[in-house]
């Protein structure tokens, strides 16, 4: 006859508890977490957007079979993205991201990769604080590289209550060690951490990793001024106006939440008792 010791059970009920309690809570911000690595071979985990030259392809992956590839053509201008809405977004209309919201996704630009002449920045992705009553755009985190240097370049723009645009705000660019570059035909992984300011003071937060090593480091920053606006949409993008970018740039392995990703979310399987009499 197997039996359990009073002690052991005890001993198993404790890990378990322990196990059970150092698990982060469930997300309080309406559809998060967020995560997609294209795996349905469609762009069915988003929520629309253009997509003229933007496909799912099963050449080229980061995580899984499949990825995002935008294709672009010279003579060709390009308005390509998908957005994923959450949070206090007029279109969902859940809790807000008060506490802000990390973003981790794998950024790959094909060797041979040539941006648009003239261009001053190239975009990634973005996240949007939208007006919750209209829906426009407020306040935009952009992550884009620099095409004259190749380095990842942190955009932070205003727009105005009418839809116009405002200005560009002061700059959350790569500030700590050498700035990282984009590493033509491999994959690099970008990760984003934003919080927005308490209104009209300058202590929001915007922080950036590089393949797992931090660039930017801003903790003084007016995410979003005195306007009660909240990150509530991502966006997939790599707009371009001009007509003279070509190749082949890739997206995969999205992850967007109120925790850090990369801080062990997995929750361990509940202890075993290997102790009986």
């Amino acid at each position: 006859m197997v039996r359990i010791t009073k002690t052991s059970f005890a001993a198993a009920l404790c890990l378990a508890g322990a196990a059970f309690t150092a698990q982060p809570a469930l997300s309080a911000v309406a559809r998060l977490p967020f995560s997609s690595s294209f795996e349905t071979g469609s762009f069915s985990e988003w929520n629309g957007g253009l997509d003229s030259s933007m496909s799912i392809s099963s050449s080229v992956a980061s995580d899984g079979r499949y990825s995002t590839q935008s294709v672009m053509t010279a003579g060709r201008s390009t308005d390509n993205y998908k957005e994923y809405v959450f949070g206090d977004n007029r279109r969902v209309g859940g809790e807000g991201a008060t506490q802000g919201v990390w973003l981790t996704f794998d950024s790959r630009f094909d060797t041979g990769f040539r941006y648009a002449t003239g261009a001053t920045v190239h975009k990634i992705a973005i996240i949007n604080l939208e007006d919750v009553n209209d829906g426009r755009r407020r306040y935009q985190i952009i992550i884009n590289v620099t095409p004259q240097t190749n380095a990842y370049f942190i955009d932070h723009l205003k727009w105005n209550a009418d839809g116009s645009f405002n200005r560009t705000m002061p700059s959350v660019t790569q500030n700590v060690g050498t700035p990282a570059t984009v590493r033509y035909g491999q994959w690099d992984k970008l990760k984003l951490y934003v919080k927005p300011n308490t209104l009209g003071q300058a202590n929001g937060i915007v922080r950036f990793w590089v393949n797992g090593v931090l660039k930017a480091d801003h903790t003084n920053v007016q995410l979003r001024e005195n306007v009660s606006v909240l990150p509530n949409k991502l966006i997939m993008s790599n707009y371009v106006t001009e007509s003279t970018a070509s190749g082949t740039q890739r997206w995969d392995n999205w992850r967007l939440s109120e925790t850090d990703p990369d801080a062990g979310a997995v929750r361990p399987n509940p202890p075993v008792l290997n102790s009986v009499q």
